[in-house]
């Protein structure tokens, strides 16, 4: 079998100290510059707010309790990601009987199933601002979503349509009929 090691020629700089301390340096600051550059963002909880639209059932309402973990860099979408949950308990539709069976074990069942989970598997730049594709995991049943989004102003608005049928909360005889639609604002501190 061949020395390998006499093939190459700059296999000697590892033998020299202050090489082998500048290469370390350098990595570690390359390392160190790729987790700067990626901005981890705390959010504004207390004014965070998921409203959706229940079409079919001409439901309106929110969704808050909201808790993320936002690493963003627009200039290096590879690197960012999006992690969060909303708190079931704070579903409101502003009536009060309706929003009682909503937490109801063949509604939400949040006894069992307490939050509403996404976390992000690619972020991707579009026309109009962003595109996240993730996992959301309602009443736990994980489906596939993409979440389109701007960021400006220190502030996320996402949109994206689910279909209550796809996690088994009031579920329609037509898919189509349980049609939901999502809007997220996450302001950031």
């Amino acid at each position: 079998m061949e020395n390998l090691d006499l093939d190459l020629p700059y296999q000697d700089i590892f033998k020299n100290k202050n090489m082998k301390k500048q290469i370390l340096l350098f990595v570690s600051a390359l390392l160190i510059s790729t987790s700067i550059f990626c901005q981890s963002l705390k959010i504004n909880s207390e004014k965070a707010v998921v409203n959706f639209n229940f079409i079919s059932e001409k439901t309106v309402g929110t969704v808050t309790g909201i808790n993320a973990t936002i690493n963003f860099d627009a200039s290096n979408l590879s690197i960012s990601s999006i992690e969060g949950t909303a708190d079931v308990k704070t579903l409101s539709t502003k009536n009060k009987m309706r929003d009682n069976h909503l937490q109801q074990e063949d509604m939400f069942n949040v006894e069992e199933y307490p939050t509403m989970d996404f976390k992000s598997s690619l972020i991707s730049k579009t026309e109009k601002g962003f595109a996240m594709k993730g996992l959301l995991k309602i009443k736990g049943t994980e489906k596939e979503v993409v979440i389109n989004f701007t960021y400006s102003e220190k502030t996320f608005i996402g949109k994206t349509i689910i279909y209550s049928n796809d996690f088994d909360v009031f579920s329609r005889k037509k898919r189509e009929d349980s049609k939901v639609l999502i809007k997220m604002t996450i302001p950031i501190i």
